[in-house]
């Protein structure tokens, strides 16, 4: 993208010509043309962020439909109308339209000032605009990021007590089966007895939570069943 870069589009070749020398002059890259699909081609590959446009450019296309279709290739555009003497319900249709500035075409040669000034602040415009975009994405790559290390931090714990519960299971299933073992072999029944509890221990919590899910829609199809039967028999009775 050349961030120095104007296009002017205008059916006038010597306005085209003056306009151009002025411009390149001050240190801007110019491309003049004539050309509706010029224009176009242009605005869409180089993506060149100031338009010098004049109000009667194409004879099929109004200006207003032009700038609204140059705007969706390049949303960055700023477009300058210049005109001799633009009806007001023009004005007021390149003004919704989308268009910075409009600007008196030069009556005489060297009477270019207005133009660009218009130049020079479209151009600020497009750097400030560009500017807040960058900004704009670099914080929400920041809050991505940011997001993506708080949940990576919330998983960790997670993980660690899995890791610390199986060890406590792996332990104490150890610990109370050598218990047993000692005292299976020592005639005595505490040991197998503490075994066979914590393995129970161990069922019931698997199963509990299936139960605690289930229950409740069970008990809640069995009361939906009696008032479907209840409303049955009232309807029989009737």
């Amino acid at each position: 993208m050349d961030e120095r870069g104007i296009i002017i589009a205008d059916r006038d070749a010597e306005f085209r010509k003056q306009v151009a020398e002025y411009f390149r002059k001050a240190g801007y890259e110019v491309e003049t043309t004539d050309s509706t699909v010029h224009v176009l081609c242009s605005i869409l590959q180089k993506k060149t962020p100031v338009l010098l446009l004049g109000s009667d450019f194409d004879q099929k296309v109004s200006s207003s439909d032009l700038i609204h279709l140059l705007k969706k290739c390049n949303r960055h555009l700023n477009v300058i109308m210049v005109s001799d003497d633009l009806p007001l319900n023009q004005a007021r249709q390149v003004r919704r339209a989308g268009i910075f500035y409009q600007a008196m075409k030069p009556g005489e040669a060297g009477d270019t000032e207005e133009l660009g000034q218009a130049v020079e602040c479209a151009f600020k415009t497009y750097r400030a605009n560009r500017q807040q975009e960058r900004m704009e994405a670099a914080m929400r790559r920041r809050a991505h990021r940011h997001e993506s290390v708080q949940q990576q931090s919330a998983s960790i714990p997670m993980r660690f007590s899995w890791l610390i519960a199986l060890a406590v299971l792996v332990f104490g299933t150890s610990f109370l089966a050598v218990s047993a073992a000692q005292s299976v072999d020592r005639g005595g029944s505490l040991g197998m007895w503490l075994f066979l509890g914590f393995s129970a221990l161990l069922l019931v919590a698997q199963f509990v939570p299936i139960f605690r899910i289930k229950l409740p829609h069970r008990i809640m199809a069995q009361h939906a069943a009696k008032e479907q039967a209840a409303s049955s028999d009232q309807k029989t009775s009737h």
